[in-house]
Protein backbone atom coordinates (compact mmCIF):
# COMPACT_ATOMS: atom_id res chain seq x y z
CA UNK A 1 0.00 0.00 0.00
CA UNK A 2 1.22 2.87 -0.89
CA UNK A 3 1.79 5.66 1.86
CA UNK A 4 1.88 9.18 -0.48
CA UNK A 5 4.92 10.32 0.69
CA UNK A 6 7.97 10.05 -1.43
CA UNK A 7 10.88 11.05 0.56
CA UNK A 8 12.24 11.18 4.57
CA UNK A 9 11.58 14.90 4.49
CA UNK A 10 7.76 14.60 3.55
CA UNK A 11 7.41 12.12 6.35
CA UNK A 12 9.14 14.35 9.07
CA UNK A 13 7.35 18.16 7.52
CA UNK A 14 3.85 15.47 7.74
CA UNK A 15 4.53 14.53 11.35
CA UNK A 16 5.99 17.87 12.53
CA UNK A 17 2.35 19.67 11.04
CA UNK A 18 0.76 17.24 13.18
CA UNK A 19 2.30 18.17 16.62
CA UNK A 20 1.74 21.60 15.37
CA UNK A 21 -1.93 20.73 15.40
CA UNK A 22 -2.10 19.07 18.56
CA UNK A 23 0.16 21.60 20.29
CA UNK A 24 -2.31 24.34 18.87
CA UNK A 25 -5.04 22.09 19.76
CA UNK A 26 -4.01 21.57 23.27
CA UNK A 27 -3.09 25.23 23.95
CA UNK A 28 -6.60 26.89 22.40
CA UNK A 29 -8.25 24.33 25.11
CA UNK A 30 -6.28 26.13 27.77
CA UNK A 31 -6.77 29.33 26.65
CA UNK A 32 -11.02 28.83 26.51
CA UNK A 33 -11.05 26.87 29.67
CA UNK A 34 -12.12 28.25 33.07
CA UNK A 35 -10.84 25.48 35.79
CA UNK A 36 -8.12 26.14 37.04
CA UNK A 37 -6.39 22.58 37.15
CA UNK A 38 -7.23 22.05 33.69
CA UNK A 39 -4.99 25.26 32.31
CA UNK A 40 -2.08 24.06 33.28
CA UNK A 41 -3.01 20.18 32.31
CA UNK A 42 -3.56 21.08 28.97
CA UNK A 43 -0.49 23.68 28.63
CA UNK A 44 1.35 21.01 29.64
CA UNK A 45 0.20 18.72 26.95
CA UNK A 46 1.22 21.57 24.12
CA UNK A 47 4.35 21.25 25.52
CA UNK A 48 4.97 17.86 25.02
CA UNK A 49 3.83 18.38 21.39
CA UNK A 50 6.34 20.75 21.23
CA UNK A 51 9.29 18.47 22.31
CA UNK A 52 8.11 16.17 19.66
CA UNK A 53 7.94 18.26 16.61
CA UNK A 54 11.78 19.71 18.35
CA UNK A 55 12.63 16.09 18.30
CA UNK A 56 11.60 15.54 14.40
CA UNK A 57 13.29 18.71 13.16
CA UNK A 58 16.78 17.80 14.66
CA UNK A 59 16.33 13.74 13.98
CA UNK A 60 18.97 11.97 12.51
CA UNK A 61 20.64 8.17 13.26
CA UNK A 62 20.78 8.36 16.59
CA UNK A 63 17.26 9.76 17.30
CA UNK A 64 16.03 6.98 15.06
CA UNK A 65 17.85 4.29 17.82
CA UNK A 66 16.45 6.15 20.36
CA UNK A 67 13.09 5.80 19.01
CA UNK A 68 13.26 1.79 18.57
CA UNK A 69 14.40 1.16 22.16
CA UNK A 70 11.12 2.98 23.20
CA UNK A 71 9.63 0.74 20.13
CA UNK A 72 10.42 -2.20 22.80
CA UNK A 73 8.97 -1.09 25.59
CA UNK A 74 5.26 -1.77 25.81
CA UNK A 75 3.29 0.69 27.56
CA UNK A 76 -0.19 -0.55 29.34
CA UNK A 77 -3.34 0.10 27.59
CA UNK A 78 -6.12 0.30 30.36
CA UNK A 79 -8.33 0.62 27.44
CA UNK A 80 -10.19 3.73 28.70
CA UNK A 81 -10.02 5.48 25.48
CA UNK A 82 -11.94 3.37 23.65
CA UNK A 83 -14.07 2.93 25.95
CA UNK A 84 -15.62 6.42 26.81
CA UNK A 85 -17.95 7.95 25.05
CA UNK A 86 -16.70 11.19 23.57
CA UNK A 87 -16.45 14.83 24.87
CA UNK A 88 -16.73 17.82 23.29
CA UNK A 89 -14.17 20.86 24.73
CA UNK A 90 -15.18 23.95 25.78
CA UNK A 91 -14.81 26.75 28.71
CA UNK A 92 -16.75 25.05 31.34
CA UNK A 93 -15.57 21.78 30.45
CA UNK A 94 -15.47 19.19 33.35
CA UNK A 95 -11.93 17.96 34.54
CA UNK A 96 -13.03 14.06 33.71
CA UNK A 97 -14.00 15.33 30.28
CA UNK A 98 -11.05 16.53 29.62
CA UNK A 99 -8.98 14.00 30.45
CA UNK A 100 -10.87 11.96 27.70
CA UNK A 101 -10.44 14.27 25.37
CA UNK A 102 -6.97 14.43 25.46
CA UNK A 103 -6.44 10.46 25.80
CA UNK A 104 -8.91 9.80 23.08
CA UNK A 105 -6.73 12.38 20.77
CA UNK A 106 -3.31 10.55 21.76
CA UNK A 107 -5.05 7.54 21.11
CA UNK A 108 -6.14 9.05 17.44
CA UNK A 109 -2.80 9.89 17.12
CA UNK A 110 -1.05 6.30 17.93
CA UNK A 111 -3.58 5.04 15.41
CA UNK A 112 -2.44 7.50 12.81
CA UNK A 113 1.53 6.78 13.21
CA UNK A 114 0.58 3.09 13.57
CA UNK A 115 -0.88 2.66 10.87
CA UNK A 116 1.65 5.00 8.97
CA UNK A 117 4.56 2.34 10.18
CA UNK A 118 2.86 -0.55 9.06
CA UNK A 119 2.28 0.30 5.68
CA UNK A 120 5.39 2.17 4.81
CA UNK A 121 7.87 0.05 2.88
CA UNK A 122 10.97 1.93 4.08
CA UNK A 123 12.63 0.17 7.17
CA UNK A 124 13.52 3.55 8.59
CA UNK A 125 10.10 5.35 8.37
CA UNK A 126 8.47 2.81 10.12
CA UNK A 127 10.76 2.88 12.67
CA UNK A 128 10.43 6.86 13.06
CA UNK A 129 6.61 6.31 12.98
CA UNK A 130 6.91 3.13 15.49
CA UNK A 131 8.67 5.82 17.76
CA UNK A 132 5.83 8.40 17.21
CA UNK A 133 2.92 5.75 17.96
CA UNK A 134 4.87 4.87 20.98
CA UNK A 135 5.11 8.69 22.42
CA UNK A 136 1.63 9.34 21.67
CA UNK A 137 0.89 5.78 23.65
CA UNK A 138 3.02 6.57 26.40
CA UNK A 139 0.73 9.96 26.74
CA UNK A 140 -2.89 8.07 26.58
CA UNK A 141 -1.13 5.78 29.01
CA UNK A 142 -0.11 8.91 31.44
CA UNK A 143 -3.85 10.35 31.14
CA UNK A 144 -5.44 6.96 31.00
CA UNK A 145 -3.93 6.12 35.08
CA UNK A 146 -4.69 9.70 35.97
CA UNK A 147 -8.16 9.14 35.17
CA UNK A 148 -8.69 6.03 36.61
CA UNK A 149 -6.99 6.65 39.72
CA UNK A 150 -9.17 9.85 40.17
CA UNK A 151 -12.69 9.04 38.95
CA UNK A 152 -13.01 5.21 38.05
CA UNK A 153 -11.03 2.85 40.35
CA UNK A 154 -13.36 -0.25 40.18
CA UNK A 155 -14.67 0.19 36.59
CA UNK A 156 -11.72 -0.52 34.39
Amino acid sequence: METGFKTFAEVISFAVMREEESHEFYRELAEKTEDPFLKPLFMDFAKQELQHKKMLLTIDADALGKMFEKIVKKKDDLGIAKKEENVKPGPQMAFGDALILAMKREDKAFELYSLLAEISEDDDLSILFLGLAREEEQHRAKIEKTYKSLFDQFKY
